[in-house]
């Protein structure tokens, strides 16, 4: 039976942002960021099974308030985004924004701090070695002043972990190892009581039918989102099936329409698009979609 891993983004948010997970949380925190927090409140709220299936890739993050004023979000990233700097700065400002009740001064804002574990390398990171990074505002010539500290972001690559020998924070590399390949964990690697404790957490979950179902229809909706955007369907639109669709409609030939369907359908097929997304992005009906399906096959 395969096993599930952290990379899951429904896994690892059962791990860290679970009932009785603080302490774990609390603990990955101060590794990937440096600071220290006595309390750690996490939020809590239920997954249903129709927010794994309706909601965007990257949506299933973990919220974290520390000491009462500092505002935490940690994602688990598996899906590669050219714009993942700007996804990140606009979550960081939202965040950072509701701080700031109406009524209220600026001073009166919080510390906001992103965690973004990337299941892939980014691209405008190539030249930095290092497997995490941490970036705050700073003046280019006074690298050492900084501007403010309630901005505060942290970017784990966990491609880049293979290749590193030597790291000054060892306790980061294991919670990534952990993160990446739980089951190849061995030694020293396993000594840290909190990773301990999150792999049992892990093993529970590998345990039970009804987490591993919940886990897997998060992976499917994952994969259907990454051939459909492989495919050039964004929101159920391809630009290049969209224009065909408006020719045939100025000329009136209805079988170059269904034609077109067709071909799209062959595309989303040969891309391992499920059934019910196809239904989905065509908005066709179930019976039209089953005919075409025999007919390209």
């Amino acid at each position: 039976m395969k096993k599930l891993k952290p990379t899951n983004d429904y896994v690892f948010k059962k791990i860290f942002g679970s009932i009785d997970s603080e302490d774990i949380t609390r603990e990955f925190i101060k590794s990937a960021t440096g600071l220290e927090f006595e309390d750690i409140n996490l939020d809590t709220t239920p997954i249903l099974e129709k927010d794994l299936i309706d909601k965007k890739i990257g949506i299933l993050d973990v919220k974290v308030v520390a000491d009462k004023i500092n505002n935490i979000d940690i994602e688990m990233q598996v899906v590669k985004s050219e714009h993942i700097a700007e996804r990140i700065l606009f979550y960081w400002s939202k965040m950072y924004n509701k701080t700031i009740r109406k009524g209220y001064g600026y001073e009166r804002g919080q510390k906001a701090i992103c965690i973004l574990i990337a299941d892939f390398k980014l691209s405008n990171l190539t030249q930095i070695d290092k497997f995490y990074t941490r970036w705050k505002i700073m003046e280019e010539n006074y690298t050492r002043l900084n501007f403010t500290d309630k901005l505060y972001i942290v970017i784990i690559e966990l491609e880049k972990i293979k290749d590193i020998k030597e790291t000054e924070n060892k306790e980061l590399l294991n919670w990534c190892k952990f993160i990446k390949n739980p089951e190849e964990m061995e030694g020293e690697e396993m000594k840290n009581k909190y990773i301990k404790k999150a792999k049992e957490k892990l093993d529970e979950i590998n345990q039970s039918e009804e987490e591993r179902r919940l886990a897997e229809i998060r992976e499917r909706t994952i994969r259907d989102e990454m051939a459909i955007r492989d495919s050039g369907y964004i929101d159920g639109k391809n630009d290049g099936i969209e224009i065909g669709i408006k020719e045939g409609e100025k000329k009136g030939k209805i079988e170059g329409r269904a034609e077109t369907k067709k071909e799209m359908i062959k595309e989303m097929l040969k891309n391992n698009i499920s059934f019910e997304v196809i239904l989905k992005i065509t908005h066709m009906s179930r019976n039209e979609v089953e005919e075409l399906m025999d007919f390209v096959k």
